[in-house]
């Protein structure tokens, strides 16, 4: 019963170590990728850089050391909040600072993509380069102060429902509005059909080509929040249930699984920019062939 309810954890760290390559490196080609593609709109790429850079962070440091955590809860056969605490809250504390941006990351890009849909021309106006810079520090700022709050001596059920009720109050504002861009995104792709059927005006490559582009760049942010509640949205409900039942042995082999599937997340991001953004897709082709070719 007892190795049922750990369900092999040396595949589970098998598995972490290819997602801390996997994070590491395809990270690393997004950030490189998307600084030298033109065609991104530069708010757009601010806000992808920084959930790129909170993916990497992933890679970097959260990996190795949940690693390192499984391995020893597997060799121990204990929890390491009892045996080693200070780790235990290290690793967390990490994990919860590169999480927070990816977090907050994915709001302030549907709000983005929702004003893009709906302001238009006044998106330009209104959402500068400048404020989405400012908005991107301070989503880091804010990450860094609510990762705090777990160092505050206060009873950890209040610090639990406190941050959970930021946490479903923002996935519920990102789910709300990627239901609206999508709907929004849907009666636009009606109106270039009409337009691609019409008798050629000038104006309506223009309009057909702008609208196509951001149907791409907002359909690539519904992909993103389904993507991060997903792999989130388990381990959240985990913790939730620990909570409430800590003694329940075989919520914390769950809770294992789900921080691997939390953690596969940023290595899953950067497919998705590939996969939307043609012009970062062709550079990151265009790096690979000229180091293929170089080599050669």
């Amino acid at each position: 019963m007892e190795a049922a309810l750990y369900w092999s954890p040396i595949s589970n760290i098998v598995f972490n170590a290819v997602l801390c390559f996997t994070a590491l490196t395809l990270n690393g080609a997004t950030i490189y990728a998307l600084r030298k593609t033109p065609s991104v709109p530069k708010p757009l790429k601010a806000l992808l850089l920084s959930l790129a850079v909170s993916d990497l962070g992933v890679g970097i440091l959260v990996h190795p050391l949940f690693i390192t955590r499984f391995a020893l809860e597997s060799r121990l056969q204990a929890d390491l909040d009892t045996s080693f605490p200070t780790f235990d809250r290290v690793s967390f504390l990490v994990a919860f600072q590169f999480a927070y941006p990816s977090f907050f990351g994915v709001l302030s890009l549907s709000l983005d993509r929702f004003l893009a849909i709906h302001l238009h021309l006044r998106y330009q106006e209104l959402v500068t380069y400048q404020r989405i810079v400012t908005a991107v520090i301070s989503v880091w700022v804010l990450s860094g102060l609510i990762t705090l709050i777990w160092l505050i001596p206060f009873h950890i059920a209040y610090v639990l429902l406190a941050i959970a009720i930021v946490v479903v109050s923002c996935f519920v504002v990102s789910g709300v509005l990627n239901s609206m861009i999508y709907a929004t995104v849907r009666r636009h792709a009606h109106q270039i059909h009409s337009l691609q059927v019409q008798p050629t005006v000038q104006g309506n490559a223009s309009n057909v080509t702008n609208a196509s582009t951001l149907r791409k760049s907002t359909f690539m942010t519904i992909h993103i929040y389904v993507l991060f509640l997903v792999c989130y949205l388990p381990f959240v409900c985990t913790l939730g249930f620990i909570s409430f039942y800590p003694g329940v042995a075989v919520l914390k082999a769950v809770k294992q699984y789900t921080v691997t599937l939390l953690l596969l997340n940023s290595s899953l991001n950067p497919l998705i920019y590939c996969w939307k953004l043609r012009g970062v897709r062709q550079t990151i082709m265009n790096t690979l062939v000229h180091a293929i070719s170089s080599q050669n």
